[in-house]
């Protein structure tokens, strides 16, 4: 009798394995299979990743970490009156301005550069005349610690992305096209490179001097000759981290041969 009992066990069991097909313990259970294929069928469109950077080497003779982020812009304001249009855009700026501080926790400056003016030409049946748009243009700097890491720069430079995209937002909700608001590309720099011509100037000779004591001859010593002065100090960026500076000095190295004694 327990012969037969436990054949009949081993029988089912069998039979068991056989039907599914797969090994005990692989088999999912029923409810985690389904919430597996329902997750898997119900999985929103994704935004593509995103794409590496391409950073070519920079070639600088001194890189250095940057201390301002710099945004340029340009607002627009459209009135019958040129005197109430920079009035609009005067206003427009000054609202600009108190937005990045507040973004910014006070770290943010604005730097006027220019302004224009053009008649916008309309259709006098419907209007009192042609109007004038008042174009203003500036920077956004944003001050940079030294002690800043990597994330905390990347979120001043966030809160920078906030701020264009709300103004962008209002332009674009007042649909009337007399108003207008341009960005540039936000871009780390040195606020002052002229700090750094001497100790530019003083590589850049250790650097001649080497080359010529490497290349020079015994008999005839090279020497620096027909130097012009240098010109302004390039700045290119890296990352937010480092900027590479260049000093451009045009000079000549010239054999002195010696001259022969005199009697």
């Amino acid at each position: 009798m327990r012969t037969a009992v436990l054949a009949l066990a081993l029988a089912l069991l069998a039979g068991c394995g056989g039907a599914s097909g797969a090994a005990p313990g692989a088999a999912l259970s029923p409810s985690y299979a389904a919430s597996l294929g329902s997750t898997s069928a119900s999985m929103p469109s994704m935004l593509p990743a995103p794409a590496l950077p391409s950073r070519a080497s920079v070639q600088a003779d001194l890189v250095v970490r940057p201390d301002v982020l710099v945004l340029g812009f340009a607002l627009q304001e459209t009135d019958a009156d040129p005197q109430r249009a920079l009035t609009a855009a005067q206003a427009a700026v000054e609202n600009l301005e108190r937005q990045f501080k507040e973004a910014t926790g006070g770290a943010s400056t604005v730097k006027m550069l220019g302004a224009s003016f053009s008649t916008v030409f309309t259709d006098k049946a419907e209007s009192d005349g042609d109007a004038v748009s008042a174009a203003v243009d500036g920077v956004i700097e944003v001050r940079l610690a030294p002690e800043l890491d990597f994330w905390a720069r990347s979120r001043l430079a966030a809160a920078v992305a906030q701020v264009r995209r709300e103004v962008s937002a209002a332009v674009q909700a007042a649909k009337d096209g007399r108003r207008g608001a341009t960005f540039g590309q936000l871009r780390a720099e040195v606020k002052e490179p002229e700090g750094h011509r001497a100790q530019l100037t003083e590589q850049w000779l250790r650097r001649a001097r080497s080359f010529a004591e490497a290349a020079q001859a015994a008999s005839a010593p090279l020497l620096l000759v027909d130097c012009a002065p240098p010109g302004a100090i390039e700045q290119r960026p890296i990352s937010l981290l480092e900027v590479g500076l260049s000093l451009s000095v045009a000079c000549r190295l010239n054999a002195l041969s010696a001259e022969p004694k005199r009697d």
